[in-house]
């Protein structure tokens, strides 16, 4: 028999420095991933599995997500401007060239978006903008039904 499982509560507080940057808009290159990704490809929320395709069918979205989003994975774009090029360069060659501009463009590419729904995205309780990245990484792992949060195994919220 397996023991009874059991809550860890703590209370996360971070400063973050921002560098200087401009008001964020979408690049043409962010647009076009996007849209391949999520319409094109159809691809799954890395970290619960639905699809843009299944957003309203409640078992495959057991979450209830309204959305389908791309995040910066590697490199958040508001940091880029205190990333230095070279040593982005040195782990993705694909980048091509340690300039500012090619690091620009390495940021909004498909190798650096991660797919996923609202809720695995800005949920309070779920998603990487807001849980530590060992919690929020083990979701994509979870046996079906259950629930970060909760401990609930019954498959829902």
């Amino acid at each position: 028999m397996a023991p009874a499982g059991h809550p860890i509560s703590r209370t996360l507080t971070e400063s973050v420095m921002y560098p200087a940057h401009q008001a964020r808009t979408a690049s043409a290159e962010y647009r076009q991933v996007h849209h391949h990704l999520i319409d094109v490809l159809d691809e799954p929320c890395w970290c619960c599995g639905v699809r843009q395709t299944a957003l309203g069918d409640p078992v495959a979205n057991h979450r209830g997500a309204t959305q389908m989003e791309t995040h910066h994975y590697h490199v958040e774009w508001a940091l880029a401007n205190a990333v230095d090029p070279a040593k982005v360069l040195a782990d993705f060659p694909e980048m091509k060239d340690a300039t500012d501009a090619a690091l620009r463009t390495w940021l909004d590419s498909e190798g650096q978006m991660l797919v996923l729904c609202d809720i695995c995205h800005r949920s309070g309780h779920y998603g990487i903008h807001s849980i530590t990245y060992p919690a929020w990484a083990a979701q994509r792992f979870f046996r079906t039904g259950w629930d970060l949060t909760t401990g609930d195994d019954s498959g829902k919220k």
